[in-house]
């Protein structure tokens, strides 16, 4: 027994000791790679991009790429935090009173090879703009009448017409003329020499680019200010995955990708970006014409619940898509709040002429037959990009998430618009398909009695699209008193022929005298109320973002609470435009990506087509000439829009940072320029 014993003592003691060996071999082994991965990686910022078509800042449209080339080249004017420009490169400047003309004076700044940046490079940039109709930056410069060289520091830009938004349209990065005057404008090495605080060291598809800290750069410097690796690889989905890797540093991301990321390595840094959602309203029914009707929906629904359950409080409320932040926009503005008491109270005012026919609305799907939702399940999945391609047409605030929405007459397209861009068209957007016509049913309401009786006969039958005409609403007497007014005419008639007289004289006497004794040309509040319980109001929706169709289901169960029928339509991308163009819908839940140049004209016009009061003091910035004009004219534009309810503006959504601990930092982002600031990064301790 002792024997056996002292035996398993031994075994165990050599087991311990064996055991200690391995793990002290483990913990040097991990050491070994910790310090290797500090040598080789933590010295250096590292950074993807998908493979660019050209590295030259004004031609280039990958938003991967531009967020790099903006390291590297310097703008006149840059946004900051808030999306309000600032200079860059401009020492001083000075517009004119009609803001027509902007004389400029730049800063002793370089170019990477030593040589100053002189105001022939402006003028040379502006040209190769305007020569590259494909350059997300045209829009900033078709405005721009011409630039007269002053001086070797100074110009003066002469604009067409007056420009509230002159410095905002001046935050394009400039190039050298002295690089590529003469040669093809997207040349990798002609593009390697740039402005700013950054400079490519070496550029590679295999090895990516090298980019160094410009030490002649004209801004401050921070003395840990460190240096960057860029990997180039294949696409986009590669760009997010090399830092859920641990091989690059940071990347914007989207809430479909925040669970990825939801461990201690990662810093997720969240800021205001520019996708704007909002619901728009088909004002081209009668009934959601009605500007008593649109409060009433407008009471029922909770924005605040949208907000928070929605979009999980990811999203900046504003009421005209316009960033929270900027100096344009008025945050002061009270808006009658969610208070679901006031929908009878509104709809009580209703007044809706009898002359104006009101039909329920169909929606032509594409993706029949499971293009509907009845309830609150969503099992959409968003599929909006981690890095969406930059702005091709500024002024064009574009739609967003894939919905290109059809533009007014004067308006330009939603994932061109919009931003996105949307509803336009006249069209009835009624079904191919024939309808059963139980929605559709003729009401006869007895005053006497304030009952109403459907008539059944009616609901066999079919309706096509050219006979499927408006509900009408009306009284068993005035069907009888219209009877016998027919009834005293054709008597008349016989009377007048036998007497000689003209009997098309004496209809039309007939019937004018019948318009006269006509009490009330508008339904009455009883033939409103059944007018709105005998219609469901169709709200479409992107089935593909997840977002706005959890928004268009909570908008569907407010309206239920108030006792307004409505269901949701779940549509492809095509099937949003095509019913966002043809207006076959009541309510549109959609997006846009806003411009970095501030003017809402052409968005709005998209969000509420035709309207002659808000056309008219959209025109206003026409005239306008300075910052404190926008800003009044912004102000009337929303507190319009809220008093009119012209439609439900939900608000600018999030967008994330994801950054690995390794680094720390206090900087600030803005969508626009994403890695504005890297240079105050530095290693954690």
């Amino acid at each position: 027994m002792k024997k056996i014993k002292v035996l398993s003592i031994i075994l165990a003691i050599s087991l311990a000791v064996g055991g200690c060996t391995n793990l002290k071999s483990d913990e040097k082994e991990s050491n070994a790679i910790k310090n290797n991965s500090e040598k080789t990686y933590s010295d250096k910022i590292q950074l993807a991009i998908q493979k660019p078509n050209t590295i030259n800042p004004i031609t280039n449209t990958d938003e991967s790429v531009l967020n790099v080339l903006n390291l590297v080249y310097d703008g006149l004017f840059e946004l900051n935090k808030n999306y309000n420009a600032v200079p860059k490169l401009v020492k001083n400047s000075k517009i004119s009173p009609d803001s027509k003309q902007i004389d400029i004076v730049l800063k002793n700044a370089k170019w990477h090879d030593g040589t100053p940046i002189t105001s022939e490079d402006v003028a040379f940039t502006v040209s190769s703009i305007k020569a590259n109709k494909n350059s997300p930056y045209n829009y900033m410069v078709q405005n721009i009448a011409n630039v007269v060289v002053t001086g070797d520091k100074e110009l003066t830009i002469n604009f067409n017409t007056n420009n509230p938004f002159i410095k905002e349209n001046l935050t394009f990065p400039i190039i050298s003329k002295k690089q590529l005057e003469g040669k093809d404008i997207n040349n990798i090495d002609a593009n390697k020499i740039g402005n700013g605080i950054y400079k490519i060291g070496n550029y590679s598809e295999r090895e990516g680019i090298s980019l160094k800290i410009n030490k002649e750069y004209y801004g401050e410097i921070p003395k840990s200010a460190m240096d960057i690796n860029v990997n180039i690889v294949p696409n986009e989905e590669a760009v997010v995955s090399t830092v859920e890797a641990l091989e690059s540093d940071m990347v914007k991301a989207d809430s479909n990708n925040l669970s990825r990321f939801q461990n201690k390595r990662f810093k997720i840094m969240k800021y205001e970006g520019r996708d704007y959602d909002a619901v728009l309203i088909n004002q081209s029914n009668p009934l959601l014409s009605n500007v008593n009707f649109r409060r009433a929906i407008l009471s029922a629904i909770d924005r605040n619940a949208i907000i928070e359950n929605g979009y999980m409080g990811n999203i900046k409320p504003v009421y005209i898509p316009i960033n929270s932040n900027s100096k344009y926009y008025e945050k002061s503005l009270k808006v009658e709040k969610y208070n679901p008491e006031n929908v009878n109270k509104y709809i009580k005012k209703i007044k809706i002429n009898k002359k104006d026919k009101v039909k329920e609305t169909q929606v032509n799907a594409t993706n029949k037959p499971n293009n509907k939702v009845n309830s609150g399940k969503n099992t959409s999945k968003d599929t909006s990009t981690q890095n969406k391609k930059p702005e091709s047409n500024g002024s064009e605030n574009k739609p967003s998430n894939g919905e290109t929405q059809a533009p007014n007459q004067d308006v330009k397209p939603e994932n061109k618009p919009s931003s996105g861009g949307n509803d336009t068209s006249s069209s009835s957007g009624s079904s191919d398909q024939t309808r059963n016509i139980q929605r559709n049913s003729v009401y006869y309401l007895d005053e006497d009695r304030q009952e109403v009786y459907e008539n059944t006969e009616d609901k066999k039958e079919e309706l096509t699209p050219e006979t499927n005409n408006n509900i009408i609403r009306r009284t068993k007497k005035q069907e009888e008193k219209e009877q016998n007014i027919e009834e005293n005419i054709q008597k008349d008639n016989i009377n007048n022929v036998n007497n000689g007289k003209d009997a098309n004289n004496n209809i039309e006497d007939k019937k004018n005298n019948k318009v006269v004794k006509e009490k009330n040309p508008y339904y009455t509040e009883k033939e409103i109320k059944s007018m709105i319980s005998s219609i469901t109001l169709k709200i479409i929706v992107n089935r593909e973002n997840s977002e706005r169709v959890k928004t268009a289901n909570m908008i569907m169960e407010n309206l239920k609470a108030a006792n307004i029928k409505s269901e949701v339509v779940l549509l492809d991308s095509l099937g949003m435009q095509k019913s966002l163009q043809n207006k076959s819908y009541d309510l549109a839940v959609t997006g846009w990506q806003i411009s970095s140049v501030p003017n809402i004209t052409e968005i709005m016009k998209n969000i509420v087509p035709n309207n002659a009061e808000l056309n008219k003091k959209l025109d206003e910035l026409k005239n306008a000439t300075n910052e404190e004009e926008v800003k009044k004219i912004y102000a009337d534009i929303e507190k319009y829009c809220i008093d009119e309810a012209l439609f439900i503006s939900i608000g600018i959504k999030d967008n994330y940072m994801i950054i690995n601990k390794r680094l720390e930092t206090n900087n600030y982002l803005n969508d626009y320029d994403q890695y504005r600031g890297i240079e105050m990064f530095r290693q954690a301790k």
